[in-house]
């Protein structure tokens, strides 16, 4: 119950953070009108980290009921994770290429939250978070490509809405930038390599925590996702019954 209300607390309390790095972020259309709301909201990382807040909010609420979290929405933690953490590497190399060709490369605070300590916390909790059920090899699978559609549709919507404007929020979604079609295909084909990769490893992290399986343990003592081998769901169940629940 303690690591219940705690989480829910963090969690919260993320929330509220990433809100105002948000707000922070967007004080360039709002207070000085040096940029277009619009142009900011095509921000692959500003997305991410709206799609991070709303999946925390709702995970909080999940968190007051009993027994373990739905599988979908540790999908969702999931994804969510590897969305943010490939956002702010991604800003990482850019700032390293920006470094190396001695431009400047100014960064905020607010965006600092945005692109490293979001995707810090958002492993963190999904790592030590009670609740996080098991899921089968072809339901990763599956959620790792699942992954590719919101990504998917952007890179479609912010490739039309760049023709028509003439502005693409990264260079290597920019033909022009890029050095033409095939290199924005190759970059788009690189980045979906990468989402696959880092949503398989942030789930097999999951998986391997030892917070992650003591939750498992207590609140699904039964294992009904059939996911387990008779001997382990055995040996697992047995501690189950030795420790009591929590």
């Amino acid at each position: 119950m303690i690591a219940r209300v705690a989480t829910a607390l963090l969690r919260l309390a993320a929330v509220a953070v990433t809100g105002w790095a948000l707000w922070w972020r967007a004080d360039c259309a709002f207070v000085y009108g040096t940029c277009s709301i619009r142009n900011l909201a095509a921000y692959f990382t500003i997305e991410s980290a709206i799609l991070f807040g709303v999946v925390a909010l709702v995970s909080t609420v999940f968190l007051a009921r009993r027994g373990p979290e739905p599988a979908w929405l540790t999908g969702a933690r999931t994804v969510v994770t590897a969305y943010v953490a490939v956002s702010g590497g991604v800003f990482a190399v850019l700032m390293g290429l920006a470094g190396y060709t001695g431009s400047e490369f100014l960064v905020p605070m607010s965006s600092r939250i945005l692109h490293f300590v979001l995707p810090a916390f958002a492993l963190v909790d999904l790592l030590v978070a009670p609740g996080s059920p098991a899921m089968s090899r072809r339901q990763r699978v599956a959620l790792a490509l699942s992954a590719l559609v919101f990504p998917l549709g952007w890179t479609v919507f912010t490739s039309i809405r760049g023709v028509l404007t003439d502005w693409y929020p990264y260079f290597f979604i920019s033909p022009i930038a890029a050095g033409g079609i095939g290199a924005v295909i190759g970059y788009c084909c690189a980045l979906a390599v990468l989402l696959v990769a880092v949503v398989l490893s942030v789930d097999a992290l999951r998986r391997s925590s030892s917070s992650g399986f003591v939750q498992v343990s207590v609140a699904n003592p039964q294992f009904s996702d059939g996911n387990l081998d008779k001997a382990d769901r055995a040996e697992r169940q047995e501690r189950w019954r030795s420790s009591g629940p929590e």
